[in-house]
C-alpha cells in the first residue's frame, strides 16, 4: 500500500526526545568540565568521574559532592539513563535535526545550558552526531554524548535542568508501569467466545474503489477515495482521518475491512498536512501553510461526507456516521464528536515553551504550540451527523481542555499505545480520557503499542519506534473498530468487549503477547493521580 512515514518526524524523534533530552538534562556533563550554576552556587566536575559512575557505579569525590545533592531514586534513574542506548546512526539524527520538530525541540534542550543559544544549538547538534557515528556498536549512548561535546566547559542552567529532571523522573519508566497499574484498577478476562482475531477475519461483502477530487469551501483542490460494497444499501458510512505527514493509504487496510463487512468508507488526503502536501511544500511547488491550519482538518471530513452524500445518494447512508482517526486525525475525530476547541488552555500551556528555566519535549505539546497567539474563528467542529469517533493515538491536549472533552457528545473509543513518543499516552489520551461524561466511551491501553503500531506500510524505520508484530496491531484494529460501529451504528448487542464489566470496576483484557490491551469505560482523574503519583499535572 506504498510507504508510510512518521507522522512528525524523520525516525529520530524518539532518540531526541529518551535519550538526548537525559544527556543535557543530567545534573552534570561536558566534553572536560561540567560547570554548573544556580544563583551563587557553582560545581565543577570533569566529564572522566561522570564516565566512570556511569559505567562502573564509581564515586569519585568531586562527583559525590554534586550527587550528594541528589535524591538516591535520582541518582539511581541518573546512572540508568546515562547508560540507556539507542540504535541510532549519524545520518539519522542529522536529518531529524534538519526537520523544523528537531529544531524546535532542540530550542527546548539548549535551556539547560547556560550558553548563548546561537552557541549551544550547534555544540548540542554536534555532540550528537559525534556521538551517533563513533559509537563502535552502532548503538550510542548518553555519555558518548557527553564526552562527545565539542566545547571544553558545559555549563547548565540549574533551573532548566531541575525542570526536565522533574519530567525525566516521572516519564523515564512510564513506559512499563502504565498497563501494570491501569490492570491493578481491576480487570477480567474478555467472555469466551469474543475474539479479535474473528472481528478481524474479512467479511462476506465484495466492495470497489472510487477515487474522486473535490474543491473545499477553502478553494483547496482535495484527494479522496470511497470504498463502496456491492448492492443497494443504503450502506452505514465510515471515514478514515490520517495522521500528520500520511495519507489515504495509511488506515485503508481498516477500511477495507469495514467495506467487506457491509461499510461505506471514505478517506482523504489533508490539504495542509498529508504526505502529498508536505513534499510539495519541500520541493517549493506547494505553498507552506498557516501555522494552525490543521486545526481545520474537521471541516474537510464534514465536506467529505457531503461529497458521498451527493455522489451516492440512497447508496450510502450520511445520516448516521462513524469516524475514525490517528494522531492528527485523532485530533480531527475528537473535534467532529463535540470537543470544542479551547484556545485560552492551549496559550496557557504554551508559555511554557518561552519560559527560559522549563523545557518541554513533548512532541505533540511543541506541534500545537507552533503559533498559539494566532489563533482562528472557528472553535466548534461537531458534525451532528457523526454517531461514532474511534481516536487512535490522538493528539488532543493543549488544544481540548478537561472542559473540551466533557463536551464530547458521542460514544468515543480511545486507543493509547504505552510507548508512545510523539502522542505520549499520559498527557495525550489517559489525562484526557479522564474529562469524558458520554456513555459506552471506552479506553484501550495497548501494551508495547508505539506512535506507529497502527499504520500500514513499509518504512526503514528502526524497531523500536516501529514497535513490534504490527501485522497483530492491525488485525486488533480491525477487530475493535468494526466491534465499535458494529453497537453505535449498526445497534448490534451481540456480546462486546465494550460492554462495562462491573466484577473487575469496568477492566477487560484482551489480545495476545506481545500487544495484549486494556479495556476501561471509566478512569477518574484520582484514579490517574493514584497510580502515578507525584505526578500532580497529567499534561
Amino acid at each position: 500500500m506504498g510507504r508510510w512515514r512518521c507522522c512528525w518526524s524523520p525516525p529520530l524523534a524518539l532518540a531526541l526526545v529518551g535519550w538526548v533530552a537525559v544527556a543535557v538534562a543530567a545534573p552534570t556533563s561536558a566534553a572536560q568540565r561540567i560547570t554548573a550554576r544556580l544563583g551563587e552556587l557553582e560545581r565543577s566536575v570533569p566529564v572522566e568521574a561522570l564516565a566512570r559512575f556511569a559505567r562502573h557505579g564509581q564515586v569519585e569525590p568531586g562527583l559525590g559532592e554534586v550527587l550528594h545533592r541528589l535524591h538516591p531514586e535520582q541518582r539511581r534513574s541518573l546512572r540508568v539513563a546515562l547508560n540507556q542506548r539507542a540504535p541510532v546512526t549519524a545520518v539519522m539524527v542529522a536529518n531529524f535535526l534538519s526537520t523544523a520538530l528537531g529544531q524546535r525541540i532542540l530550542q527546548q534542550l539548549v535551556k539547560v545550558l547556560d550558553r548563548p543559544p546561537e552557541l549551544a544549538r550547534p555544540a548540542l547538534s554536534a555532540a550528537l552526531i559525534l556521538a551517533a557515528a563513533r559509537a563502535a556498536d552502532g548503538r550510542p549512548g548518553l555519555i558518548d554524548v557527553l564526552e562527545a561535546y565539542p566545547l571544553q566547559s558545559l555549563d547548565l542552567n540549574l533551573g532548566a535542568v531541575l525542570s526536565l529532571a522533574r519530567q525525566l523522573s516521572h516519564d523515564l519508566n512510564l513506559d512499563n508501569q502504565l498497563f501494570p497499574a491501569l490492570e491493578a484498577l481491576g480487570a477480567v478476562q474478555a467472555p469466551s467466545g469474543l475474539s479479535l482475531a474473528e472481528l478481524a477475519a474479512q467479511g462476506p461483502h465484495r466492495f470497489s474503489a472510487e477515487a474522486f477530487t473535490f474543491a473545499s469551501r477553502a478553494g483547496v483542490t482535495i484527494e479522496a477515495l470511497a470504498l463502496l460494497p456491492a448492492g443497494q444499501g443504503p450502506f452505514p458510512l465510515v471515514v478514515l482521518a490520517p495522521g500528520l505527514n500520511t495519507g489515504i493509504h495509511s488506515l485503508l487496510y481498516v477500511g477495507q475491512h469495514l467495506a467487506s463487512h457491509g461499510y461505506a468508507v471514505a478517506t482523504l488526503d489533508f490539504p495542509y498536512t498529508s504526505n502529498v502536501a508536505i513534499k510539495a511544500v519541500m520541493r517549493g511547488t506547494g505553498a507552506i501553510p498557516d501555522p494552525n491550519a490543521w486545526t481545520g482538518q474537521p471541516q474537510s471530513v464534514s465536506e467529505l461526507i457531503d461529497q458521498v452524500g451527493r455522489r451516492w445518494s440512497g447508496r450510502v447512508d450520511t445520516d448516521a456516521v462513524g469516524v475514525l482517526g490517528q494522531s492528527l486525525g485523532g485530533y480531527t475525530v475528537v473535534a467532529l464528536a463535540g470537543a470544542p476547541l479551547d484556545w485560552g488552555h492551549l496559550r496557557q500551556h504554551c508559555a511554557a515553551l518561552a519560559d527560559p528555566n522549563r523545557v518541554v519535549v513533548n512532541p505533540a505539546v511543541i506541534w500545537q504550540c507552533q503559533a498559539p497567539g494566532q489563533v482562528v474563528e472557528r472553535r466548534d467542529f461537531r458534525d451532528p451527523r457523526v454517531r461514532a469517533a474511534v481516536a487512535v493515538n490522538p493528539v488532543t491536549t493543549p488544544i481540548f481542555s478537561a472542559g473540551s472533552m466533557a463536551a464530547v457528545a458521542v460514544p468515543l473509543l480511545v486507543i493509547a499505545g504505552s510507548h508512545d513518543v510523539f502522542a505520549p499516552p499520559l498527557s495525550q489520551q489517559l489525562g484526557p480520557y479522564t474529562a469524558i461524561r458520554q456513555p459506552e466511551s471506552v479506553l484501550v491501553l495497548q501494551r508495547n503499542g508505539t506512535h506507529l503500531s497502527f499504520l500500514n506500510g513499509h518504512a526503514p524505520l528502526p524497531e523500536f519506534l516501529i514497535g513490534p508484530d504490527r501485522s497483530l496491531a492491525q488485525k486488533d484494529l480491525r477487530g475493535l473498530s468494526l466491534a465499535f460501529f458494529d453497537r453505535h451504528l449498526q445497534q448490534q448487542r451481540a456480546p462486546s468487549p465494550f460492554v462495562p464489566n462491573a466484577q473487575a470496576g469496568g477492566g477487560v483484557t484482551m489480545g495476545v503477547a506481545p500487544l495484549p490491551l486494556l479495556l476501561r469505560p471509566q478512569l477518574s482523574p484520582q484514579q490517574l493521580l493514584e497510580l502515578l503519583p507525584g505526578r500532580s499535572n497529567l499534561p
